[in-house]
């Protein structure tokens, strides 16, 4: 039996404390895929929201207060994505085969780790890193997806 790509999200950040895990089968909530805690100041994180659209394509969403560079924008613009740099806000829509996108913008956003300060979040050089962690993890378990085929690990053997 095959699983969906929103299920393998789910299943794969389910140990978190979520929104998702009480509304499993609906297929209109994001499934929050960054480590933000109740530590976090939400005024200077960058959350990383993910829906899974039909033929387990996905649109991937950072919103927070993060530099939005030029080689970002134009990154997002190449793949047909919405960028808003005034308001910290970038989504794409994405199919799996396409995940290398993902690791891209990670290592382009590793690149703003240290414009805290033009930004007025000075904390943004960890959260930098946790955010470039966070997509690194979403792009590694996307992976991991096409992997199985949408199988489950019990299908596998």
């Amino acid at each position: 039996m095959s699983i969906g790509l929103r299920q393998f999200l789910i299943d794969a950040y389910e140990a978190r404390p979520s929104v998702v895990s009480r509304f499993k089968s609906n297929k209109s909530i994001p499934i929050q895929i960054d480590d933000q805690d109740d530590l976090d100041r939400i005024n200077e994180f960058c959350n990383i929201f993910c829906c899974v659209k039909k033929n387990s394509k996905f649109a991937i969403e950072l919103i927070g207060n993060f530099p939005i560079t030029s080689e970002i924008a134009d990154l997002v613009e190449i793949y047909n994505g919405f960028s808003d740099t005034l308001n910290g806000r970038i989504r794409l829509e994405l199919c799996p085969k396409k995940i290398a996108v993902i690791t891209d913008l990670a290592d382009k956003i590793r690149k703003t780790s240290f414009l805290g300060n033009k930004i007025n979040n000075p904390n943004w050089l960890p959260i930098s890193a946790r955010t470039i962690s966070s997509l690194y993890r979403f792009s590694r378990i996307i992976k991991e997806y096409e992997k199985t085929n949408g199988k489950t690990p019990s299908q596998e053997d």
